[in-house]
């Protein structure tokens, strides 16, 4: 938006015309919201209201009441904004209810916009989250390849379903009664990753520790098998947390924070217990000694050891890990600035960079 301009400020928002040229089809600084119809007519009602919005540098307040017949009332300045009035029946004296007005129009048109942008936005912040969640972009030919178990089908299921919530966000956003029920099956489907991440550490423990190894790379293949499940029940168990938030617009400091704060402790525990059952795998490759009767192919054996040697270095270095830090940028960004462009066709663009 041109910086000379003079801008308007409703509420929150501020609105300015932008004289300067700007190429909005950059991709690398901006996105194209993908607006539903509802969220289109919402833009198109703060679109029609630009011209006077812009023109006009101090917005009347007027209010609408209208009293039921022989009902009579007055009407008192409230210290937050706005009036009360108190209605009284003229014949008996006596108080029959009370009512707040609030300021309408210019107002209602920002707000209605806004909202519906902030959910447009919403919708590719989670696209964008969900892109660097490798596990969960898999498909689930991939993902049946690599799960086990009973926990197989319990899992494809609450990934099915992540998948559902992301993708019709901006839909579900606009229907309360299902977006009530989304938030709770949301919470419901944490549970089920934490308890699938509790079962496959447990699962890991028991393999790298059994006291008989019949073939250490079976046991290598194994304890990486759980492995990939582990990280697709973290992700799970973040993106579920990440989605609450965004369908509760619970953006509170102190909730945020708490989010944050419990996810990462979690996040940090379960890699702590990983990197110690696979240490315990790395020790046992490096000393590991063929039988009388069974020899392991050395060439296979190193690539093992150096495979599981990995894993313990980013196991190692689990502090700046990008799950941490997507965590943590997905939290921030609703204290952020946002800056959205329209064009003369009425689309919205998001300011990315």
């Amino acid at each position: 938006m041109g910086e000379e301009n003079e801008l308007t400020r409703v509420g929150r928002f501020d609105v300015k015309p932008c004289d300067t040229a700007i190429d909005l089809t950059d991709g690398k600084r901006f996105t194209k919201l993908k607006l539903t119809r509802d969220q289109r007519a919402q833009v198109n009602a703060l679109l029609g209201a630009a011209p006077s919005l812009l023109g006009v540098s101090t917005l009347s307040q007027s209010y609408v009441l209208s009293f039921p017949e022989g009902v009579q009332g007055t009407l008192m300045r409230l210290k937050r904004g706005g009036y009360s009035t108190t209605l009284q029946n003229p014949e008996t004296g006596q108080i029959v209810g009370t009512a707040a007005l609030e300021q309408t129009a210019i107002q209602a048109a920002c707000l209605g916009a806004f909202t519906a942008m902030s959910i447009a936005s919403g919708q590719y912040f989670l696209a964008e989250i969900n892109g660097k969640l490798n596990m969960m972009r898999l498909s689930l030919d991939k993902i049946l390849e690599f799960l086990y178990g009973d926990k197989r089908a319990e899992l494809l299921s609450e990934i099915s379903f992540i998948r559902f919530a992301y993708e019709n966000y901006g839909s579900i956003m606009e229907h309360e009664q299902q977006r009530l029920s989304t938030i709770v099956s949301l919470q419901s489907a944490r549970k089920v990753a934490m308890k699938d991440i509790e079962f496959y550490l447990a699962d890991l423990v028991s393999t790298v520790t059994a006291k008989v190894q019949t073939d250490i790379l079976e046991t290598v293949e194994k304890a990486t098998q759980i492995k990939d499940s582990l990280e697709l029940s973290t992700q799970l168990y973040v993106m579920s947390e990440l989605l609450e938030v965004f369908y509760s617009e619970n953006y509170d400091d102190g909730f945020l924070r708490y989010i944050e704060e419990e996810a990462t402790a979690y996040i940090n525990k379960c890699d702590k217990r990983m990197l110690t059952s696979f240490s315990m795998l790395q020790q046992a490759l490096t000393s590991h000694k063929d039988g009388i009767f069974k020899k392991t192919d050395k060439e296979v054996l190193e690539n093992q050891t150096r495979k599981i040697g990995d894993i313990v270095d980013r196991l190692n270095t689990a502090e700046s890990s990008s799950l941490r830090e997507l965590l943590h940028s997905a939290l921030a960004a609703p204290e952020k600035r946002t800056d959205y462009y329209f064009n003369k066709d009425g689309d919205v663009f998001l300011k990315i960079s």
